[in-house]
């Protein structure tokens, strides 16, 4: 009993020192365009305005670190209603730029805490032994990239993430009702979790009867409509900016992908003319991969779980344009089959190192000090001016390591489950 007194308090401890860690690095940074973004819509919101449009950020905030104008968000309402509901609770009252800024942050510090225990329960439950169960845990609570991802730069994607595990374990336990509405709860925050779709109804199709995915489509349509389609009536929003904005994710090229090569070579993100096709290559990718993995079973969690990472790994590897922390989405679905499968830590370790490397080379980190000071951003200008060149070929060379363990990954993922047997 008292050992087991000390391991809670010591897990206590561990909690609280990961989030206080998060809690100072959130304070005082963040990142100066989607921070910016975040910042400016949560005002617009609380004024009752559309968050969907151009706004004049260094005036509403008088700070010299925002943009002049800066866009709104490119997401559907639950995100936009959520930063209005802190800009009312936290700013408006207190007037001060860092309390706001942390606390917008605060969704996915606890993601990452959630993480940790989520994923924890899941390896004991799927066999993972002691050493590495407990090593995941700790994984997630200190994390250089989850923490530089969430508490500095300020993304959220490790929410999303947690709700896409969280609808796998509801499906799993044949809950459809709960599982399909954490899947459009992510939908409606990140579109990406979008592309997982046909695999839960693969999973529904294989292992119960149709009227179970009957519950899981109705009750998913009718969730999304409420969360990202009734906002927009009650309160009058126009969507048309965010839909006319849709193709910018099909003709943008560069960040995280092989298209960065574009900007080496041309000096801009966008394709050149006759090669816009390349931005739909996803599409194509998705497809054959989909093929592919309906040859392998998909039975229990670790077939969901290596599905999803696969999914999500060839839309990163083959999309135009992939922020780097668009990556968080990806790690936690990978840590499990590859302990299960291959019982050890190199692909997982590569799968946050090489992005976080890339990060530093796209000058990621310098936007991180905008609400503290204009001079580090101002000094990484300065130095780009000698040291573009070589900086974007770098940017493409660290692309090339990335590509080899993404698709070795997905190849792996099919060879290493028994071919699915009708």
């Amino acid at each position: 009993m008292a050992s087991k007194l000390i391991f809670n308090r010591k897990r206590f401890f561990l909690v609280l020192f990961s989030f206080i860690i998060q809690c100072i690095l959130g304070f005082f940074f963040g990142h100066q365009y989607d921070m910016g973004i975040f910042l400016t819509s949560g005002y617009i919101v609380a004024k009752g305005d559309v968050p969907y449009g151009l706004f004049p950020a260094s005036q509403i905030f008088n700070h010299q670190g925002f943009f002049e104008i800066l866009p709104g968000l490119g997401y559907p309402p639950p995100w936009g209603l959520f930063l209005g509901l802190v800009y009312l609770i936290v700013y408006k009252p207190t007037s001060n730029i860092f309390v706001y800024n942390l606390a917008v942050k605060i969704p996915g510090i606890l993601a990452n805490i959630g993480l940790a225990f989520i994923m924890e329960k899941i390896a004991i439950q799927e066999g993972i032994d002691k050493i590495n169960s407990n090593r995941i845990f700790h994984f997630f609570l200190f994390n250089p990239y989850f923490i530089y991802i969430s508490a500095v730069w300020g993304q959220f994607d490790s929410v999303v993430i947690m709700l896409v595990i969280l609808a796998i374990n509801y499906l799993l336990h044949c809950k459809w009702i709960k599982s399909s509405v954490f899947v459009a709860l992510a939908t409606s925050l990140k579109i990406i979790p979008l592309l997982l779709f046909p695999m839960y109804l693969f999973y529904l199709r294989r292992n119960h009867k149709s009227l179970s995915s009957i519950k899981f489509v109705s009750t998913f349509v009718a969730a999304n409509i409420i969360l990202s389609y009734l906002p927009f009536k009650i309160l009058n929003w126009d969507p048309g900016i965010l839909i006319n904005n849709l193709d910018f994710h099909f003709n943008r090229a560069g960040c995280f992908t092989l298209f960065n090569i574009f900007d080496l070579l041309y000096g801009r993100e966008k394709f050149p003319h006759g090669l816009e096709f390349l931005g739909y290559l996803w599409i194509p990718a998705l497809v054959f991969l989909y093929y592919g993995l309906s040859k392998t079973k998909l039975e229990n969690r670790i077939d969901l779980l290596r599905w999803t990472s696969s999914i999500i790994f060839i839309t990163i590897l083959t999309r135009s344009w992939v922020s780097e922390q668009n990556i968080i989405l990806l790690i936690p679905l990978m840590i499990l089959p590859t302990l299960f499968y291959n019982k050890n830590w190199k692909t997982i370790s590569l799968t946050w190192i090489l992005p976080l490397i890339f990060s530093i080379i796209n000058t990621s980190p310098f936007q991180m000090f905008f609400l503290i000071s204009p001079r580090p951003l101002a000094f990484i200008r300065d130095l780009d001016i000698f040291m573009k060149f070589p900086r974007l070929l770098l940017k493409f060379l660290i692309v090339i390591p990335w590509q080899f363990l993404g698709w070795t990954y997905i190849i792996k993922s099919i060879r290493d489950s028994k071919k699915y047997a009708k």
